[in-house]
């Protein structure tokens, strides 16, 4: 299940973010990847998600692969804390991530998306964010006795293979 685990991580492209604002729930689907058990993406810093987590200690984020069996369901739902990225290293090392798993992204915009560190900025005026997860459990149907209430249990990333 460790293997399935890094494989979603790795291979899945949407992670959805839940936040709130004076009990006013929002989600948002986000591009992501994954690098140091964190899960990072650009957002606009004005948009609803990014300024509903301002106000909140912890938000939520889900990434499950896609299914049309029930039994099939597999994925993660967190808690955590939305931090916006300004280290320029990590920022460096995680753009060419992103830029890897997107590949698109490269093809229509060429390497100034790597080179120019603002790219995202001036492009789409969107900045990097980190998903830091706090508390995190896996969602595995195939491993449910009962098909109808599913399988879950608390996992660390880090003891992912």
């Amino acid at each position: 299940m460790n293997d399935k685990a890094r494989l979603l991580m790795d291979d899945a492209r949407v992670m959805t973010l839940a936040v709130s604002d004076n009990d006013i729930p929002w989600s948002s689907p986000v591009y992501f990847v994954c690098h140091d058990n964190r899960f990072y993406f650009f957002s606009n810093e004005n948009s609803r998600h990014i300024n509903y987590a301002k106000n909140q200690k912890t938000v939520s984020a889900s990434i499950f692969q896609d299914s049309d069996r029930i039994d099939l369901i597999f994925g993660f739902q967190m808690s955590g804390v939305l931090e916006k990225v300004s280290k320029k290293t990590l920022h460096l090392t995680v753009v060419r991530k992103y830029v890897s798993k997107f590949s698109f992204l490269k093809q229509i915009f060429g390497s100034q998306i790597i080179e120019n560190k603002q790219f995202f900025l001036e492009k789409f005026k969107s900045h990097l964010y980190c998903f830091c997860p706090g508390d995190v459990f896996l969602s595995d149907n195939s491993q449910a006795k009962d098909q109808t209430t599913g399988k879950r249990r608390t996992i660390e990333l880090n003891k992912i293979a």
